[in-house]
């Protein structure tokens, strides 16, 4: 009895120790964030979200200095409350030069209404955050992804190991209390987080499960009569759970995905053969890989990121090597997303509640030894923002390097990175120029 009292009051003093490092590290965070940012706005969610993307669409609205812009978000609530699918409207102040005068540090603001020059001319209600359309969803949103090809058309992973396809144009914008989804996906054995469009085939999804499968799908051979869609292929290659999946965004029909068996490996749709891949690399990270990311500018460059703290640069012509190894954050890297525009940014996040910018064209780059000592010369920016594990982050595709991350603490972040910080370098190498 004597011993548990003791291992329960250090679990306890180490768990306070770590709160005050948090609140000490977010204290110096929120201090030099006027420094840091051209825009943040910070939206405390009623319940935490798993998962974020910015839909493609954005609205300017005449003689208004804001643009709208619209997110894709969902709940992740406790056992008894009903869990949504979610649409945000987020209005984004159109670029001024932001005066570090006008930081609102009680509303951790800069750039936003109420807390910029141009923001003083808005309406005093104007809206910056607002949920417009709420969907009853079975279970926690572990994931959702719009469809390229046609954003009205979403994909979200549910905790019961389906996969659900849902027309938000088919929806009311408050919920009904009845789920309804256009298709139910059937055929995986237990939930998971990886899933991936196919930019190039319209309809055509995968996903990876916890199941240790990769399954791809094609909604094209859904009937309205039916609304239970059984999987196209289904790929066994794998020896554990499948953590992430992507469609390469230059060659159609090469998927990779990476797993808790610590490999990463590709596959080649056109091969009959289901039970292994046609490119791996076993033993590549020295623990489970969380995520895979291609590179949208090259064909072959690709990053993973694991719980081993790092993440890896590959060529699929070379698995073999790695090209590089990423190293900055402190604990399991969850997330990774190239930049949209810059093809050497690659965005990652990880369970340190970080979310960091690497520009791979600095790779190799001399440092002094001053520089040294805040990371690599490729470490380009880190978000401090969070007090706990980052959920899901995602570029904006129509305002470059605004940032949406979302975090166990509720916490709904949107954020560019003060251009003095990421303004483009002339001697920038692009990412294919890149040497192993």
């Amino acid at each position: 009895m004597d011993e548990d009292m003791v291992d329960y009051d250090q679990v306890r003093e180490a768990a306070l120790t770590e709160e005050k490092l948090i609140n000490e590290e977010y204290k110096t965070w929120k201090k030099n964030a006027p420094y840091l940012y051209d825009l943040m706005l910070s939206t405390a969610l009623e319940w935490p979200t798993l998962t974020t993307q910015w839909l493609p669409d954005k609205q300017d609205v005449p003689d208004k200095d804001f643009s709208t812009h619209r997110l894709l978000i969902g709940t992740h609530t406790n056992d008894d409350a009903q869990n949504y699918l979610e649409i945000a409207q987020v209005q984004l102040p159109k670029p001024v030069t932001p005066d570090m005068q006008d930081y609102d540090e009680d509303r951790e603001e800069i750039g936003g209404f109420g807390g910029s020059v141009s923001a003083k001319k808005a309406p005093p209600n104007e809206v910056k955050f607002q949920i417009i359309q709420r969907i009853d969803h079975k279970g926690e949103v572990n994931k959702a992804r719009y469809q390229p090809q046609n954003p009205n058309l979403i994909a979200t992973w549910c905790t019961d190991s389906r996969v659900m396809i849902w027309d938000k144009s088919k929806h009311s914008s408050m919920p009904t209390g009845v789920v309804n989804p256009q298709m139910e996906l059937q055929g995986h054995k237990a939930e998971g987080f990886g899933m991936n469009w196919s930019p190039h085939q319209t309809g055509h999804l995968a996903t990876g499960s916890e199941d240790m499968t990769v399954r791809i799908w094609d909604l094209q051979a859904y009937t309205p009569s039916n609304k239970l869609l059984n999987p196209a292929r289904t790929f066994t290659h794998h020896q554990a759970i499948v953590n992430d999946v992507q469609y390469n965004l230059k060659i159609p029909h090469l998927v990779g995905s990476v797993s808790d068996d610590i490999s990463l490996q590709i596959v080649d749709l056109r091969d009959d053969a289901s039970d292994k891949s046609v490119l791996k690399t076993e033993g590549c990270h020295g623990d489970a890989i969380n995520a895979i990311s291609f590179n949208p500018a090259s064909d072959c460059i690709l990053a993973t990121g694991s719980a081993d703290k790092t993440i890896g640069i590959w060529d699929l012509r070379n698995l073999k090597v790695k090209l590089h190894a990423l190293t900055g954050h402190n604990d399991s890297v969850t997330s990774l997303d190239w930049h949209p525009f810059e093809q050497s940014i690659l965005g990652s996040s990880s369970a340190d509640r970080r979310v960091i910018f690497w520009d791979l064209a600095k790779v190799g780059e001399e440092q002094t030894p001053e520089d040294s000592e805040d990371g690599p010369p490729e470490l380009l920016f880190m978000h401090g923002g969070h007090t706990n594990r980052i959920s899901d982050f995602s570029w904006n595709p129509n305002d470059p390097w605004v940032m949406c991350s979302a975090a166990e603490d509720n916490l709904l972040q949107v954020w560019r990175v003060a251009n003095a910080i990421v303004g483009k370098d002339a001697d920038d190498v692009p990412v294919d120029e890149l040497e192993a």
